[in-house]
């Protein structure tokens, strides 16, 4: 065996191992059946795939052609049902509802099922053919065979293309939804997510570029320096990895406990965007965004590290979907913004009445850790807390006795 067919070999019987591990834990799990099952099955269709590389390097064309011919054909179907089933782990992980259901689930099922025609197509072709022989056997049907391979390539590229744009979506909306919701993010951000679609988009376009080559007849020319099944097995086996590492211990970041009573009001807060059909007036949304901000100036409730929007509408006694809509339209910030915006003045009025750390600060303002409280703090002031405090000109009108009130709010509120 050579050196690549080697490495493809290990590669595989490691990533059978750590999938079967994965697949089991996850399928052992009695909460949140429903995000970790699709994941489950994802692993399930890895192992699939392994035990077919895993048979194909060990017997070879010229032991049981038949039977390698037939496991090289069934990983396409397979390799069809992985993008469907990552991104629906992704839509249950930052999805609100845990019963909620997939829409047009015959359309995500179609290139599985043409990969499965495939399988029989391929099967067609001569074994000569295959290996690169019998170039005289071409008939018009074999052509038609031939062109239906490279349709069902095309197809899958297409596939991980689709799912890549729609995953991002997914990302995109749930972090804005977690602005909405919550005033502190490092635990239920999915920024391994990201990076997996990072490294999907460079596997799709190295794969597209070896395609292309190959259709144009320049392929031979860049084979000598790489092997294209090697990088394959390199790229998938991280993308599988970070997926194992963190796929088992990532929470869904939008799902709580609720009761039937509260269903209703959940299902109306996914309306921020618009607020379709509320009945909030502007003289409401003037008194709450009043109560609002009793809250941070007598209360000091932004000091909760785990405050979220439901603590704040139990605070002051208004609907969630009443406390978002007077936050986005009111007060023209989101939950997060807003709650962060007053933490930073708390600290800017420490910062000129006490010489505790940046840390110290950062915590005793409601910040869960050190790298948010940076972030937020640029963000408003425009230097870092380090620098806020050497600066020359900053100011002191808040030393001594000033209250975190005294700094003005970005939008000013109406008070009752």
């Amino acid at each position: 065996m050579t050196k690549a067919e080697v490495f493809m070999l290990g590669s595989a019987a490691f990533l059978l191992g750590l999938s079967l591990i994965c697949a089991n834990l996850l399928l052992l799990r009695k909460t949140h059946r429903r995000v970790y099952l699709p994941l489950a099955l994802f692993f399930v269709a890895e192992a699939l795939n392994c035990c077919l590389t895993i048979f194909s390097a060990a017997n070879g064309p010229e032991t049981a052609p038949v039977l390698v011919k037939l496991a090289n054909a069934i990983t396409v179907p397979i390799a069809m049902t992985q993008a469907p089933l990552f991104w629906l782990y992704v839509r249950a992980l930052t999805s609100e509802d845990d019963e909620e259901r997939v829409r047009y689930k015959m359309l995500h099922l179609l290139p599985f099922f043409a990969a499965t025609v495939f399988v029989w197509l391929y099967l067609n072709l001569p074994m000569a053919l295959i290996e690169g022989a019998g170039i005289d056997m071409i008939t018009p049907w074999i052509q038609f065979l031939i062109l239906s391979v490279y349709a069902v390539l095309v197809l899958f590229y297409v596939q991980v293309a689709t799912y890549l744009v729609i995953t991002i979506r997914l990302l995109v909306t749930y972090n804005s939804r977690l602005k909405d919701l919550f005033a502190s993010t490092e635990s239920r951000e999915l920024n391994w997510v990201w990076w997996i679609a990072l490294v999907g988009a460079a596997f799709w376009v190295f794969n597209v570029a070896v395609l292309l080559l190959k259709l144009v007849g320049l392929w031979d020319w860049a084979t000598p320096a790489i092997n294209p099944e090697v990088v394959n097995q390199v790229i998938s086996g991280s993308l599988i990895w970070v997926i194992a590492l963190w796929g088992l211990r990532q929470n869904p970041g939008l799902l709580r406990e609720i009761d039937e009573g509260d269903r209703a009001e959940l299902q109306a807060s996914k309306e921020t965007a618009k607020y379709k059909n509320s009945a909030l007036t502007s003289d409401h949304a003037k008194r709450i965004a009043a109560k609002i901000e009793r809250a941070m100036v007598r209360d000091l409730l932004y000091r909760d590290p785990n405050l979220s929007l439901w603590d704040l509408a139990k605070h002051i006694g208004a609907t969630s979907n009443y406390v978002s809509q007077t936050l986005n339209e009111t007060l023209g910030e989101s939950f997060f913004d807003y709650v962060n915006r007053w933490r930073i003045k708390d600290a800017v009025q420490q910062m000129d009445t006490s010489d505790e750390t940046v840390l110290v600060l950062a915590y005793d303002v409601g910040f869960n850790s050190r790298s948010s409280f940076y972030k937020a703090f640029r963000r408003e002031t425009g230097m870092t807390p380090s620098q806020f405090r050497r600066h020359p000109t900053r100011s002191t009108a808040a030393s001594g006795s000033a209250e975190i009130h005294d700094f003005s709010p970005r939008r000013p509120v109406v008070h009752e």
